[in-house]
């Protein structure tokens, strides 16, 4: 509900501002024929322009930290960490709390995109989908394996054929 009522307040704002610079953009046109309204236009429409541009700033700040923005930002840091984050590496980057943080990752865990794994006394998130692994041939018969590198079709030890796996 909280959210609700921010982005309520920040549209509200940014619906006030706009008429406020439509009011003073008509005071401007009016100055033409009594120059006593170019002030009163002038204040209009810096008014307008501060609201307008703080309400437009507040919004994007707010909404960027919303679980399922700040989840996409997660996924994108963890992917350039190896695919590991811990929570005050979230913090640290987003300059968010640690409850705003955690949010973000329960999304992500919920979406089983993560999962926690404890080392010592700090949790890391491994998004297992983000981590490198290794590609080779494997003969499914005797279980021999080769590098990618080398086109081989059939096992050179027992003729078996080969298929890619991820080590």
């Amino acid at each position: 509900m909280e959210g609700k009522m921010n982005r309520l307040v920040y549209l509200g704002v940014f619906i006030i501002s706009v008429l406020i610079l439509a009011g003073g953009l008509l005071f401007l046109c009016a100055a033409v024929a009594v120059q006593e309204r170019f002030p009163l236009a002038i204040i209009l429409l810096i008014i307008g322009v501060i609201g307008a541009g703080w309400s437009a700033f507040a919004y994007r700040k707010w909404s960027s930290v919303q679980p399922t923005a700040l989840a996409a930002r997660i996924t994108d840091l963890a992917a350039q960490n190896d695919g590991e984050l811990a929570v005050s590496q979230i913090m640290s980057a987003f300059d968010v709390s640690a409850s705003v943080a955690q949010a973000g990752i329960d999304q992500l865990v919920a979406k089983r995109q993560c999962h926690a794994e404890s080392r010592g006394t700090q949790t890391f998130y491994i998004f297992p989908g983000l981590k490198e692994q290794k590609i080779v041939r494997k003969c499914t018969y005797c279980g021999s394996t080769f590098p990618v590198k080398q086109a081989l079709q059939k096992c050179p030890n027992c003729g078996g054929n080969l298929e890619l796996v991820k080590q």
